[in-house]
């Protein structure tokens, strides 16, 4: 068997372990973290992870991190360097935005997050000195930790002494447009046959659905006019050509956004329900990574596929810690899982 089949093959054993609707009912009902980290470590394949721990003592900031670890020594598993760097880059900038907040709010429980959430099991893959973060204080320092890294002209852009004037979404957006650049940089999309379609389609869509949530939020809660909707927008198309973005920033109103997004993504939407945009472009994701893994041979779009699926998986969990935390019903922790 070639290595490439190989991976392909252990890519979908791990998708076929994943957790399932009744394993998650179960989480939903348990009353706190320790219940959550107990039956994990008991009844699920994370078990090999969480081995060791004091369930009945471990914190959720523990918990969180342990999970993050997990997904990401499944991908080394893989020997899919590549796609191990589209994620350490996600945990870059999660990191850095934490890293602005504690700066400008000052606020000693975003700190202790930061050092919680320290990925310290992926550390050789960083592209700055992590451990640094945590004694962050003010831009310039965050600079001098960015020094030389993609990242280091886009936070000297939003700098400023007036820390009330920074524009957080703004710098958010620059960075997750980084993280794309990058990306697409690295899987070299130019050549367009049947994988490289896939793969595209993947990454495109990720794009293009925020963006389509953005519209959509915008207008249905805001009423936020066109010129100021166009400025969250990303550089990226999938499914929809650019004009008929822009039409629907220009002309539609959220409902008739909604119908549209359903129309162009079809194949994923069906049998799906709409209980919020954040759920449903999250669902259409879910069932085009599912689509792939399942009917595509080609190496890259399983592990591209499957990496989807995962971070899926770790986020469902990290939405029923937090659910829990904060004593929110099961039935609002259930709309918020995609599986």
């Amino acid at each position: 068997m070639s290595s490439e089949l190989a991976m392909s093959t252990k890519a979908r054993a791990m998708f076929g372990s994943r957790l399932q609707a009744n394993e998650y009912e179960t989480l939903i009902q348990k009353k706190s973290v320790p219940e959550v980290a107990s039956y994990l470590k008991n009844e699920t394949y994370f078990s090999k992870t969480l081995d060791g721990i004091n369930e009945k003592a471990i914190h959720r900031e523990q918990l969180e991190s342990l999970l993050r670890m997990d997904i990401f020594h499944r991908l080394e598993k893989l020997e899919r360097y590549g796609g191990i760097y589209a994620f350490v880059m996600r945990s870059e900038i999660r990191m850095i935005l934490a890293c602005v907040r504690y700066i400008v709010t000052n606020d000693e429980e975003i700190r202790s997050g930061i050092i919680s959430d320290l990925p310290m099991f992926a550390q050789k893959y960083f592209s700055f000195d992590i451990k640094r973060l945590p004694e962050v204080t003010s831009f310039s320092e965050l600079l001098d930790v960015l020094k030389g890294t993609a990242y280091e002209k886009i936070i000297f852009k939003y700098q400023s002494e007036r820390l009330e004037e920074i524009d957080y979404i703004a710098l958010e957006h620059d960075l997750e447009l980084e993280l794309y650049k990058d990306t697409i940089q690295l899987l070299d999309l130019t050549k367009k046959n049947e994988v490289n379609v896939a793969l595209d389609q993947l990454i495109m869509s990720k794009a293009e659905l925020i963006n389509l949530s953005a519209i959509y939020r915008l207008k249905k809660y805001f009423k936020e006019s066109s010129q100021t909707i166009e400025k969250f927008m990303l550089p990226y198309t999938c499914f929809f050509k650019k004009h008929e973005l822009e039409d629907m920033i220009e002309n539609c109103d959220a409902d008739e956004v909604l119908e549209r997004v359903a129309k162009k993504y079809h194949r994923y939407t069906h049998d799906l329900r709409f209980t919020s945009i954040e759920q449903y472009v999250q669902m259409i994701q879910f069932n085009m990574g599912h689509h792939m893994i399942e009917y595509y041979q080609d190496s890259h779009v399983v592990f591209l596929s499957y990496l989807l699926l995962a971070e899926t998986e770790i986020q469902n969990l990290i939405n029923i810690i937090e659910g829990i935390r904060y004593q929110i019903a099961p039935d609002r922790i259930r709309a918020l899982l995609v599986y």
